[in-house]
């Protein structure tokens, strides 16, 4: 008897360990250049401005600092938003005054939108404000021609989002396609509507995600279809896959309801 009371004891104690060790979050796909954190997942921008101590002596202390670490973060961002932008758009848009005009406008519109979510104040007097502003501001562009410009109307649909789980990893980009076995484009940026372009790219890009993430991105009944990662912005699915997945299932695409997912 004392035996078995131990042993139930020692089962509650382990089944209660067990539940209280944290599951593995899967990690956001961020990267890094400079100043800038481009976060794929949740399409947010971040950067941050500095001031010296310098600049809180010459104003009203920290305040001023503050004020002057703000100034040279949105001077920052909008030369390193208006290259991103260039980059990303340099082989769709030909005329390189219309890219540039492109590029200008997309700053402004980023850095109009930017808020501060952090401030960080230094031994030596230094202020750093930390700012960030939505992915699609910086990147959306009047370069692609899409087929339409408002997106549907929420359809009731027996899948609430699409799902492309690659076969391995691969570096995000805000434009990609997807073509069949042939090299046929199944799904293709101009497919979508360009407000939902806009709103959210062509959807979150994700490293192991979680039922919750993927939830949030795609609503709770998502379709999942398998596909292989070609590189250069291509994935290469089934054909016959891709109509059994899709089939009533189109406004998934125009709205830009996608999430990728990677091992």
């Amino acid at each position: 008897m004392r035996t078995s009371a131990l042993v139930r004891r020692c089962l509650l104690v382990c089944v209660s360990l067990a539940a209280t060790v944290p599951v593995a979050a899967a990690a956001p796909i961020v990267e890094t250049s400079d100043r800038l954190e481009i976060n794929w997942s949740n399409l947010k921008l971040r950067y941050y401005g500095e001031a010296s101590a310098t600049d809180a002596l010459a104003g009203d202390g920290f305040k001023a600092a503050e004020k002057h670490a703000w100034q040279n973060g949105l001077t920052y961002a909008t030369e390193a938003v208006r290259e991103l932008h260039a980059k990303t758009y340099g082989t769709l848009q030909s005329d390189p005054d219309k890219l540039a005009d492109e590029a200008r406008q997309a700053a402004h519109r980023f850095t109009a939108s930017s808020t501060s979510y952090d401030t960080t104040y230094y031994g030596d007097g230094t202020v750093r404000v930390h700012l960030e502003s939505q992915l699609p501001q910086a990147l959306a562009t009047s370069a692609i021609h899409f087929h339409q410009k408002d997106a549907n109307e929420p359809a009731m649909t027996q899948y609430t989002g699409l799902v492309l789980a690659a076969d391995k990893s691969v570096k995000p980009t805000a434009i990609y396609q997807v073509v069949d076995e042939t090299g046929a484009v199944l799904f293709d940026v101009k497919d979508m509507a360009q407000e939902a372009f806009q709103r959210h790219l062509m959807g979150r890009w994700y490293r192991r995600p979680t039922t919750a993430e993927l939830a949030d991105a795609v609503g709770q009944r998502p379709v999942t279809l398998a596909v292989v990662a070609a590189g250069d912005g291509h994935f290469v699915a089934k054909r016959a896959d891709w109509e059994q997945a899709l089939e009533g299932q189109r406004s998934l695409l125009v709205n830009g309801l996608v999430a990728i997912s990677l091992p």
